[in-house]
């Protein structure tokens, strides 16, 4: 009796004892990442290459003082259109301004002979002064001078400006010179007319490179009936530079570079829920999307969080996106 109640005991530790080994042989699950992703989708994008620039006056016009004296009767600004044959001011002469001075001063010292010098000085001066023409139309590009204002012979007295003469400059990286050629189109936009976009086009690149900038210059002429009517108004002028209708387009955030290198990778989520580590090819970028030209292809989904924590062969789990 004592003998089978202790191979009964026997037998049940050797079964307790193996149920352990076997649990402490079972194996650690996997860990699974919770990650964001985003499927690769066709797009169309463009590259665009925005540049500063400003509005300049092909041809300018200068209204000049006819003899010196005194400016009288202008009440013109910039901005104010002048036609043809249009009296923009008066100047009277310095020798009549010296001739009425006297003839004050001899009203007091003789008022009996002040009557002949007063009939005198009226045959000669008999206007408001040397009448200054417009000799073309145009408009008005510097402030004019003030009335009452002293001038000398010849000295200029308004700047006019021919608005369907005006052109754009702009000033252009030399990295990126090699991106423009003339015929391309572009767009451009002016804080003085806020919302508006001006069609124009470019028709030259400038001869002419700034060493301390690193710059050079391209000319561009309005491309429709929208233009800018001031000179040295400044513009920013958008030019495309490629294009792709069908692109495979991914977030930036899916993009990851290997380190020491100017190449990229990104993360694919294969169907078993397992990262795939693949080398990528970029085409156009934006701020927010790149194209992939070569790794990727329309519906695969690429991780956009994780950082370097991620690797190859990684179970995740795609967090759902709220709504």
């Amino acid at each position: 009796m004592l003998a089978a109640m202790l191979a009964i005991a026997m037998l049940a530790g050797c079964g307790h004892t193996k149920s352990a080994d076997e649990s402490a042989e079972a194996p650690t699950p996997n860990p699974v990442m919770l990650v964001t992703a985003a499927k690769a989708q066709t797009q169309s994008m463009a590259n665009d290459l925005r540049l500063l620039g400003k509005t300049v006056a092909a041809r300018h016009v200068i209204i000049r003082a006819p003899t010196p004296g005194r400016v009288l009767g202008v009440n013109l600004r910039s901005g104010d259109k002048v036609h043809k044959g249009q009296v923009v001011a008066h100047i009277v002469n310095r020798e009549i301004e010296a001739a009425q001075a006297g003839l004050a001063v001899a009203r007091k010292i003789d008022p009996h002979d002040a009557d002949q010098l007063t009939a005198s000085v009226g045959r000669y001066n008999h206007s408001a002064g040397i009448p200054v023409v417009a000799p073309e139309s145009g408009v008005v590009s510097q402030p004019p001078v003030t009335a009452g204002q002293m001038v000398a012979d010849m000295d200029p007295l308004i700047d006019l400006i021919d608005p369907a003469n005006l052109y754009i400059e702009a000033s252009v990286p030399l990295s990126e010179l090699s991106l423009l050629r003339p015929g391309m189109p572009a767009l451009l936009t002016t804080p003085i007319r806020p919302g508006a976009q001006i069609p124009a086009r470019i028709v030259a690149v400038m001869p002419t490179f700034d060493a301390n900038s690193s710059t050079s210059s391209v000319r561009l002429d309005f491309a429709g009936s929208e233009r800018i009517d001031a000179a040295g108004e400044p513009v920013e002028v958008r030019v495309e530079t490629s294009h792709s209708s069908d692109a495979t387009v991914i977030p930036i955030a899916a993009l990851f570079q290997d380190p020491g290198a100017d190449q990229y990778h990104v993360f694919v989520i294969g169907q078993d829920g397992k990262l795939r580590r693949t080398p990528v090819k970029l085409g156009l970028r934006d701020a927010a999307r790149a194209q992939v030209t070569a790794g990727v292809k329309p519906g695969d989904q690429v991780v956009t969080s994780g950082g370097y924590a991620l690797s190859d062969g990684l179970q995740v789990r795609v967090a759902e996106a709220r709504q």
